[in-house]
């Protein structure tokens, strides 16, 4: 257990170390395509009341974040502690982020559900059903956001839109394929055929009959649980209002950060800042680094590339990033030294 234990914090601190390798080589590719000393410049230039504006805003987005996930988990297990489960949800942007496509979490989470006692099928309910929220709120304000803006965004990319299209198709596939496996009686069928298959491959036999012998079990309770929650209005308004706040929160500081260079902007042009903000993140998470880096850079600075100039449009890139991702993943790792220190409730 302790060298598992042991194991898991090197992982952790080795994914670290390539977040910030990572954010090295971004500075280090801005600084070779821009002047950084006049980036330098106009960070040194910013009005500080937006700019602490635009971070409180972030840390509130979060809050509502960790909060919203709160609520589906004490609708399920009131036993955890309030506290504690949500601890459990503030490691989320930290892992998250520290870990391609943003899967890290979810692990980490499960653990912690188990060491202080929710059980395994109750703490993958919480999990899935806050994805699948998450899901429906962000497919939602994408779908929205690239109706309204659709002319704007492909002004802004041409052919190179069909990214955004590709990133947005695969969010919605994900969400429609959660509903599947939450209300097909017989979905486990088709993981058990799958299984089936890694069955026939030798290094793979093993693993594939102990999944495929646990399947029922696991997708029944799955089911259940998932289907108890969203019984639940109250529940499913709450969690689902909290994470919209949180969103809508978290991209509204690329306004607040281009006011702080001295930018303005009318109501229709800071709404389609927040889409691209949105849009950026949501559809480049499948780019294989931690937080998406590289294609998220390039999404957001393509989209509002009409609307500011290229030097203090890459400035706000930056300062946008450090508020919405590294930000975040602080905001996580002291969560998550928190909950370490937590103690078990026998």
């Amino acid at each position: 257990m302790e060298n598992t234990k042991q194991t898991s914090q090197k992982k952790i601190w080795l994914n670290i170390v390539v977040v910030l390798v990572v954010l090295m080589i971004l500075i280090t590719v801005v600084g070779s395509l821009n002047d950084f000393e006049q980036i330098l410049h106009m960070i040194g230039q910013v009005n500080l009341i937006y700019l602490i504006i635009a971070i409180v805003l972030s840390l509130s987005s979060f809050l509502f974040m960790s909060l919203s996930t709160n609520i589906v988990l004490r609708a399920l297990n009131k036993d955890i502690d309030y506290g504690t489960g949500f601890l459990i949800q503030t490691v989320e942007p930290f892992f998250n982020g520290i870990t391609p496509f943003s899967t890290g979490a979810q692990p980490f989470q499960l653990y912690y559900y188990h060491k202080h006692n929710v059980p395994a099928n109750e703490a993958t309910s919480v999990l899935v059903v806050n994805f699948i929220l998450f899901q429906i709120v962000s497919v939602a304000l994408s779908t929205i956001g690239l109706i309204v803006f659709f002319n704007q965004i492909y002004s802004a990319l041409g052919n190179m839109m069909v990214y955004i299209l590709i990133g947005y198709i695969i969010n919605t596939v994900i969400l429609i394929g959660l509903f599947f496996l939450a209300y097909i009686p017989k979905v486990y069928i088709l993981f058990e055929r799958l299984l089936g298959l890694f069955e026939k491959i030798k290094w793979t036999k093993n693993t594939a009959t102990k999944l495929k012998a646990k399947t029922f079990r696991f997708v029944g309770e799955f089911q259940g649980g998932v289907r108890f929650l969203f019984t639940k209005k109250r529940v499913f308004i709450l969690s689902s209002l909290t994470k919209l706040i949180s969103i809508i929160l978290l991209y509204s500081t690329t306004v607040l950060i281009a006011m702080s260079l001295s930018e303005t902007f009318n109501w229709s042009e800071s709404i389609f800042m927040i889409v691209s903000g949105l849009l950026a993140v949501t559809t480049m998470m499948f780019f294989p680094l931690p937080g998406a880096s590289g294609g998220t850079e390039v999404a957001y600075t393509m989209l509002l590339g009409q609307m500011i100039p290229n030097l203090k449009l890459v400035t706000i890139m930056l300062l946008w990033r450090l508020l919405t991702y590294y930000f975040g993943m602080i905001y996580g790792f002291i969560g998550y030294l928190f909950l370490r220190k937590r103690k078990v409730k026998s």
